[in-house]
């Protein structure tokens, strides 16, 4: 009787020779970004700052209303002021003291609320019939595109906040005039009564952020900003905007100006409804790690975070990492036990403990800044580095604790999952104490559900997940003449995967997600491949024992 072999999808029992093409030579699977946070703005923290559109705005809505930066820079020049502002200090730069604390990657920023632009009106006669209409709609919504003065009126003589115009004699021919847009440099004040910047409102000086050719006539005005890019990276030019008769404009059209006409109309509306809208447009965001402004020992389990945690675990197409701040001293440290008690997830992160971080603005060597800065500085650490090295006694550039934990207070904070910062007396540094989430099912590294109450463990599954995820769909599901049963065969999906945890192998000389794999095993069902393996996870190591031995001469 012949012995039947399964071969290239084929029951061969027929002697004779059988060849076919596994895969030939292939790209290495992409390592995907591992850093990216999103902060999801619902009011608390960021009303009355940030830039563009909210989640329900006029000029952008939806997924567009989602902004990405790279670096700190362009992310404060967005939001302008606020808690937001100092907030990604921590994020970007979790330890300014050590050049190895490199933070996120890429900061996404969204804000759940309704929002309108404000407008500038330039209205000018010719001194009769001539002149016209120029006005302007900021790319910016909300309260903070509307120019104020310290005490919060719309700017006239002083420009604290926000956009506003002005308008002066040109310098090349004195009889033409410059059209200006100011924006407010204010950052508002913190909790301690100080500016985010430590710089005051009196010597916050508005800044040019464009200015037109020197002109005469309207229509001169709105041909610049039709083609300017500068103009229309910040502002739109509204549809009324018109010359009338000849367009002439004159020196009584500007003597009739203050020194600032500030921008109006900007209103932003924070609920729940929009911050569902958000949840919405973030199904497929590639973000490791993620936060709402819903935080303190009131706020912290509320319906937001509780929607939030139900769309990571349920509906986004990527795992996330969601970082909750609940308690910040000794008094809410039975709350944050709770809360992490109560979450119970591999998913979610409870931080607690305020956090002072150095300065001279107050005469006492530094700031509070509390759990949220705490927070984000554990974030910042984390994204920093690849998914396989700890957080674990990474140091977090801060130079006080609001709760100093004894060591029973560390133990309990690592029994119920909470992460805490403490003090390192051999580091002399202030560090993350253990990696770790809020998963109770903590006396094994982990589950029979291959979950883990290790950050560093569960960042690596997630890891290894998206770039599955993102690689096949790119390199096999993608594939321009495909994809069939005849294209993309077992054994090309074999050789595939197999390809991809070859290169997320650590060996001697390189370290990786993984210390090996196993047992890849493809199955064809109906119109999909049911694909399985096993994997040695790259764990941490967190603990040393030495015993000596004494013996006699």
């Amino acid at each position: 009787m012949a012995i039947s072999v399964y071969f290239n999808n084929k029951k061969i029992t027929l002697p004779g020779a059988y060849a076919t093409i596994a895969a030939g030579e292939q790209n290495d699977p992409r390592a995907l970004d591992y850093g990216k946070c999103l902060i999801i703005d619902t009011g608390v923290l960021g009303a009355k700052w940030g830039g563009g559109a909210g989640i329900n705005g006029k000029n952008a809505n939806g997924k567009n209303a989602i902004y990405r930066f790279d670096n700190i820079e362009d992310f404060r020049s967005f939001v302008k002021g606020g808690w937001y502002w100092q907030l990604a200090n921590a994020l970007f730069f979790p330890d300014a003291s050590n050049p190895a604390a490199v933070g996120i990657s890429e900061l996404m920023f969204v804000r759940a609320a309704s929002t309108t632009p404000a407008t500038m009106t330039f209205t000018a006669t010719g001194g009769g019939s001539n002149g016209g209409v120029f006005k302007i709609i900021t790319l910016d919504e909300g309260l903070n595109a509307n120019g104020l003065n310290s005490a919060g009126e719309a700017a006239t003589d002083e420009l604290t906040t926000g956009y506003a115009f002005s308008i002066v004699s040109g310098t090349l021919d004195p009889s033409k005039y410059v059209f200006q847009i100011w924006r407010g440099t204010f950052t508002g004040l913190a909790p301690d009564g100080v500016p985010f910047n430590e710089v005051p409102a009196a010597s916050a000086a508005p800044r040019l952020i464009i200015e037109s050719p020197e002109f005469n006539n309207m229509n001169e005005l709105i041909s610049w900003a039709r083609s300017s890019s500068a103009f229309n990276q910040l502002f739109m030019l509204d549809s009324s905007s018109a010359p009338t008769g000849t367009g002439e404009i004159n020196k009584q059209d500007i003597t009739v100006l203050t020194k600032y006409s500030a921008a109006t109309g900007g209103s932003e509306t924070y609920n729940s409804e929009y911050f569902d809208n958000v949840l919405s447009a973030i199904v497929n965001l590639d973000e490791s790690f993620v936060f709402t402004d819903q935080y303190g020992t009131q706020n912290y389990n509320n319906a937001m975070n509780k929607a939030l945690i139900a769309h990571v675990n349920n509906v986004a197409k990527f795992k996330k990492q969601v970082f909750i701040g609940v308690g910040e001293d000794q008094g809410d440290f039975s709350t944050s036990l709770e809360a992490a008690q109560g979450f119970n997830s591999s998913h979610v992160c409870v931080v607690h403990g305020g956090v002072g971080m150095p300065s001279t603005a107050l005469g006492i060597g530094y700031r509070w800044w509390g759990v949220m800065y705490n927070l984000c500085s554990i974030i910042g650490r984390t994204a920093g580095k690849a998914p396989q090295i700890p957080v674990t006694n990474k140091s977090i550039g801060v130079s006080k604790l609001k709760h100093q934990l004894t060591e029973t207070d560390k133990k309990k904070a690592l029994d119920a999952g909470v992460l805490v910062t403490v003090y390192n007396e051999s580091l002399q540094k202030f560090v993350v104490l253990q990696g770790i989430n809020t998963l109770q099912d903590n006396q094994v590294l982990f589950t029979g559900n291959g979950e883990s109450f290790s950050i560093q463990f569960t960042r690596i599954v997630d890891q290894i997940n998206k770039e599955l995820i993102v690689n096949s769909e790119i390199d096999l599901l993608g594939a321009e003449n495909g994809v069939n049963a005849n294209t993309l065969s077992v054994g090309i999906l074999k050789n595939w995967t197999e390809n991809y945890l070859l290169t997320r192998t650590a060996n001697s000389n390189t370290d990786n997600l993984i210390l090996s794999y196993r047992n890849v095993t493809v199955t064809k069902k109906d119109d999909y491949y049911w694909v399985t393996y096993g994997i040695v996870i790259n764990n941490e190591i967190n603990k040393i024992f030495f015993t000596g031995f004494v013996f006699k001469n």
